[in-house]
């Protein structure tokens, strides 16, 4: 894909959502999401209820807002399930005791 280098920034942003078929995006800087224990080595998922998002919409950044419990790795997140996304977690070098944890999420609703 190429872009007209000629047009303004909100003209190039606003050709990136429609070819990109993005309806709306989804932010929420302050999602709870409970951490599970897991065994090293082990991983473990879970859902979360995020108002809004359905299957076929991407996740397109998550971050931990505050530190992740001792041993705990973030693997990933994804819409799961219509109002649903499932992180998934790991463990690296010992076992997880699960918490609840702050975390920024935005999604690209494409449906």
């Amino acid at each position: 894909m190429s872009w007209d280098i000629s047009k303004s920034v909100q003209h190039v942003v606003r050709a990136i959502v429609v070819d990109g078929g993005i309806e709306d995006v989804i932010v929420d800087g302050a999602l709870s999401v409970t951490v599970p224990s897991i065994t090293d080595p082990d991983i473990a998922k879970v859902d979360v209820t995020v108002t809004g998002v359905a299957l076929g919409d991407v996740v397109l950044g998550v971050s931990p807002t505050v530190a992740l419990p001792t041993n705990c790795r973030f693997q990933s997140a994804y819409v799961s399930a219509t109002d649903t996304v499932t992180f998934v977690f790991g463990s690296e070098g010992g076992n997880v005791t699960g918490a609840a944890k702050t975390f920024a999420l935005i999604v690209a609703d494409r449906t």
